[in-house]
């Protein structure tokens, strides 16, 4: 007997979901991953070589957005460096958007909705990166577990877990970070890629 997926209630073999929507998902998902883990050499590569405004530009191109100017014209790093930690690590008087999904639907850590991640990971085949050392809730690890969805061609369950998890955090938070962000950098892709994944994964 088949064992269906849980987050995709069709099964492995549908929907059949179109090649735009999960090209433009691991898209989203691509700049998730560099932007909301402490900045180190990759993102820094990423920003000079261009590769993240040219992923930046033709998500925008494939879902009718205007494109961020942000990747493009970075502040210099050490700043973007320090906005990372104000926004999302400390801060006096509270962090404004700390990068986990479960404080945007539980409003508070290791909730509920941290267990019932674990379950679907779980039933999903995917299991923790041992090397990861945050929680699993945490924005970036939610979007690698979404891009191993989609490279296993399980777009249905992608989308489902993008929308469960990610999209619930942009929404809470996204407006958040543009205003508390002194660079705006963080802001300006926070708002961007809400508005991407609200067109990505409506179901949010």
């Amino acid at each position: 007997m088949e064992v269906l997926d849980p987050l995709d209630p069709m099964g492995p073999h549908g929907p059949i979901y179109g090649e735009r929507t999960a090209d433009a998902l691991s898209a989203a998902c691509q700049i998730v991953a560099a932007l909301y883990r402490s900045p180190g050499e990759g993102l820094r590569d990423d920003l000079a070589s261009g590769r993240l405004g040219k992923i930046s530009d033709a998500l925008a191109h494939d879902t009718g957005l205007d494109a961020p100017r942000g990747p493009h014209a970075p502040p210099d790093f050490d700043t973007l460096r320090s906005s990372y930690v104000s926004l999302f690590v400390s801060r006096v008087g509270g962090v404004p958007a700390p990068p986990y999904v479960g404080l945007a639907r539980d409003v508070e850590l290791m909730g509920p909705t941290v267990q019932r991640l674990r379950s679907d990971l779980e039933a999903l085949g995917l299991r923790p990166n041992p090397q990861w050392r945050e929680l699993p809730d945490h924005l970036a690890a939610v979007a690698e577990a979404v891009e191993l969805l989609l490279e296993r061609n399980r777009v249905g369950a992608a989308l489902a877990l993008t929308s469960t998890y990610l999209c619930a955090w942009f929404v809470r938070f996204a407006d958040a970070v543009a205003a508390a962000d002194d660079s705006g950098f963080y802001g300006e892709m926070s708002r961007f890629l809400r508005s991407v994944l609200k067109e990505v994964a409506p179901r949010a």
